[in-house]
């Protein structure tokens, strides 16, 4: 039995694909469509979602987790002779009761509770035998990415699923799933664009579905720190300088009065997206808190800075809209377009047949707006069976069901460090090309000294301090021609391969210093499925 998984920023979705071929949203045990990606581990118990939030309340909440997707990949520590160098990342341990759960494992308790309930599910449904057990029986599973995810970050998914006890069978792009969902309701051959602005992430990809229903992926772009929880920031910081001007202090907010605030400012979010003014209230010790927030600033009116008494909520995020329209820009100029004259050229927006918005800060009215200027197309937000929270996971299922058949390009150029012979400088030398087709091999020759290291970078830039190492081999060889090669899969993971003489090929799947090994791996699995979930 195959499940389509969207592993969210801030909500996560689950679906199948049943017996007449009907992709089907499998809701949790609280019975929502939704489960919020938030984690509360207390000892040997894990709450899930909206008990995690409930058991923030009073706990302690350095055990309370939220968000951790914009930290895949980041290792939990770092080599103690790895520290200083230029490119080592910082870790996100996660650590509970002295076990560093890392962005990965808290993924991977999320991952639980989604196989939990969705076993519990089709079991009902008659889809799996009763007596399966969910820690024993491995449903397989696609999870979704964001489409800039690199080669660790897909990697880092695929440890959490199999720390879960999913068998996870594909790993696909989150506008590519979209477009699945989309695409099935569609005729004939199209080019559309999908912007994906979540809770925490935003991608935009241009892809190509054909009658077949086959997805090609032209070109894609994004950025993993972009989307509702920066929106939700401006709100929460504006409401914080409410309550100090209000009580006249500069003190802190009391930590336990945090989680307030956060709902305040989603409710505020939510309320300006459906009128122009709202008022919202929450508790602190001195009493509650009240501020109207508009949802743009009057005609009559100058300009409102930051710094104004008032807040006007599209003047606030201008910016971040303004960040999406620079990457849709980037990625429409990256597909390599052949016109009706046949004619190869940089795709324009009237090339575009259609824009699919998805993702839930899309009902933000202005963003609706802003697709529109740029593209010149009518975007639709009602299309019947296509929902924002939805409609990944029901991609995902579908792309799991084999009615989905996609073609999916590197998010992340690939390349190796060499060093310039006449002055010494060392640069990146890319080897395999953002947007370039998976899966994809390349092999080339370059002359090397004696026990040479090769070293993997992932990055547009020719400087390495302004790349992502993602991992080295060390070849053993003897001073002569070493033939280099990248090999991506379709999933993202990346092998390399060393030929000289005498030794033949050397090759191996590339995992940095920095990350989860086998062993990592393997107390994961074990630490995570020691926990009970708590419903």
């Amino acid at each position: 039995m195959h499940i389509g998984i969207d592993l969210g920023t801030t909500y996560c979705c689950v679906a199948y694909v049943d017996e007449a071929g009907v992709p089907r949203v499998i809701p949790n045990a609280e019975g929502d469509e939704t489960t919020p990606s938030t984690v509360f581990i207390e000892g040997k118990t894990a709450w899930v979602g909206k008990k995690a939030e409930m058991r923030r309340d009073g706990e302690n909440p350095r055990y309370y987790f939220q968000a951790v997707k914009r930290n895949m990949g980041a290792p939990v520590e770092v080599p103690s002779g790895r520290r200083d160098e230029e490119d080592t990342p910082t870790p996100k341990p996660y650590e509970v009761n002295g076990f560093k759960y890392g962005a990965t494992g808290i993924s991977a308790v999320i991952l639980r509770k989604l196989k939990k309930d969705a076993i519990r599910h089709l079991k009902r449904e008659d889809k799996i035998p009763a007596g399966a057990d969910e820690k024993r029986f491995e449903l397989e599973a696609v999870i979704t990415v964001p489409a800039y995810f690199g080669t660790e970050e897909r990697q880092q998914t695929k440890v959490a699923g199999h720390a879960a006890g999913l068998n996870v069978t594909g790993i696909v792009n989150e506008p590519t799933a979209a477009a699945f969902s989309y695409g099935l309701r569609r005729e004939g051959e199209r080019d559309i664009m999908v912007f994906d602005l979540g809770g925490g992430t935003f991608d935009v990809t241009i892809l190509r579905i054909r009658p077949s229903g086959e997805t090609e992926v032209l070109a894609t772009d994004g950025h993993r720190s972009l989307g509702g929880k920066d929106f939700d920031k401006l709100i929460e910081d504006y409401l914080y300088s409410v309550y100090k001007r209000q009580c006249g202090t500069e003190q802190e907010l009391p930590r336990k009065y945090n989680k307030n605030l956060e709902k305040a400012a989603v409710r505020a979010k939510h309320a300006l997206s459906e009128k122009e003014e709202t008022t919202v209230f929450f508790e602190t010790d001195e009493g509650e808190i009240g501020a109207t927030l508009l949802r743009d600033k009057p005609e009559q009116e100058e300009f409102a800075m930051n710094g104004s008494d008032e807040f006007h909520f599209e003047q606030r995020v201008a910016s971040f809209l303004d960040r999406c329209r620079a990457l849709c820009e980037s990625a429409l100029k990256a597909v390599d377009y052949k016109s009706l004259e046949g004619v190869r050229r940089d795709m324009e927006w009237d090339d575009l047949d259609e824009v699919v918005m998805a993702g839930g800060s899309c009902r933000i009215p202005m963003v609706h707006e802003m697709l529109e200027e740029v593209t010149g197309l009518e975007v639709r937000h009602d299309v019947e069976g296509f929902g924002y929270d939805t409609a990944v996971a029901v991609g995902a299922a579908l792309y799991a069901d084999n009615l989905g058949h996609g073609l999916e390009v590197l998010s992340h150029s690939l390349g190796i460090k060499l060093q310039d012979p006449s002055d010494g400088r060392l640069y990146v030398e890319h080897l395999l090309k953002k947007n370039q087709l998976l899966p994809a091999s390349v092999e080339e020759t370059f002359p090397a000294g004696p026990n040479a290291m090769m070293e993997v970078y992932e990055g547009e830039s020719e400087r390495p301090d302004e790349c992502v190492r993602r991992g080295r081999l060390e070849l053993d060889n003897p001073e002569g021609e070493v033939t280099i090669g990248l090999h991506a899969d379709r999933d993202g993971t990346l092998t390399a391969t060393a030929d000289y003489p005498p030794e033949g090929r050397k090759e191996a799947e590339l995992k940095s210093d920095f990350y989860d090994h086998d062993e990592r791996a393997s107390r994961l699995r074990e630490q995570v499925q020691s926990l009970r979930i708590q419903r």
